[in-house]
């Protein structure tokens, strides 16, 4: 982290646009969390796909952008499971939710992938400035990881109603390792990033063949013609047939463009 980001740490602001209007937020991170630029389109879905009273995992919880909006939107009779291995983003994520006094949110400090271990996590040489591209097998330091169904079992995290996840290239093997919640939880909603096409395709086909609906972002279709690199990586909302989204919902999912 450079001098200035360390000084600047725990200075804090309002944010002044988007669904985490007014909320305070360290003013070491990027312009775009303040302006309601951060991934705008899912952050502006995100209220209405979750219900109130519900349990959220944020699988890849970052700096606590999407944590404070699920906060809000499952209430405080729901819960937000927060997973960031990321040493820097886990302690401005605890910093944000200390500093807007948030209550339903645990914090785990776990990779979430395909089995129980502990792999390197970090990035690539050219992608030291950047926490958002650590992922796991990157060049840095050894975290723990843990398997979505193991998690449920031990007790550890409570059962999820929504998945939220972005996990830098793992995402296929995290949907293996949650095999039996996405085969016995009627109510269960994903959003899921994914970073390649091959990818995307797997993990499409995975929920398709446990019973799930797709919905792609208008972004897909732009990563099939330009590359998945010039986007980083696109969504899906993938829900049981059981559980209810707006056609509003769906419309407004359907819509998330370039800028996520």
């Amino acid at each position: 982290m450079s001098l200035l980001k360390k000084l600047f740490l725990h200075v804090r602001l309002p944010i002044r646009r988007g669904p985490n209007q007014g909320r305070l937020w360290s003013v070491s991170t990027a312009k775009n969390y303040f302006y309601g630029r951060f991934v705008p389109g899912k952050a502006a879905c995100l209220p209405q796909l979750l219900q109130p009273g519900e349990t959220v995992w944020d699988i890849g919880a970052h700096c606590g952008y999407t944590v404070l909006i699920s906060s809000a939107a499952v209430g405080p009779a729901g819960r937000v499971v927060a997973f960031e291995p990321n040493p820097r983003n886990r302690h401005l994520l605890g910093l944000h939710l200390r500093w807007n006094r948030t209550t339903n949110v645990a914090v785990l400090p776990y990779a979430v992938s395909g089995a129980d271990g502990e792999l390197s996590f970090g990035w690539e040489g050219d992608q030291r400035a950047s926490s958002i591209s650590s992922h796991l097998g990157g060049t840095g330091w050894k975290v723990p990881v843990r398997h979505v169904d193991g998690l449920i079992a031990s007790g550890e995290a409570p059962a999820p109603t929504v998945l939220k996840i972005d996990v830098e290239g793992a995402e296929l093997e995290l949907l293996h390792g949650a095999a039996r919640l996405l085969a016995h939880e009627p109510r269960l909603l994903l959003i899921l990033s994914t970073h390649t096409a091959e990818l995307h395709d797997a993990c499409s086909a995975l929920l398709r063949a446990a019973g799930f609906v797709i919905i792609e972002t208008s972004a897909v279709a732009l990563a099939r013609a330009e590359g998945w690199a010039t986007l980083g990586d696109v969504d899906l909302l993938a829900y049981r047939p059981t559980r209810p989204v707006s056609p509003a919902a769906q419309a407004a999912f359907a819509q998330i463009g370039r800028a996520g």
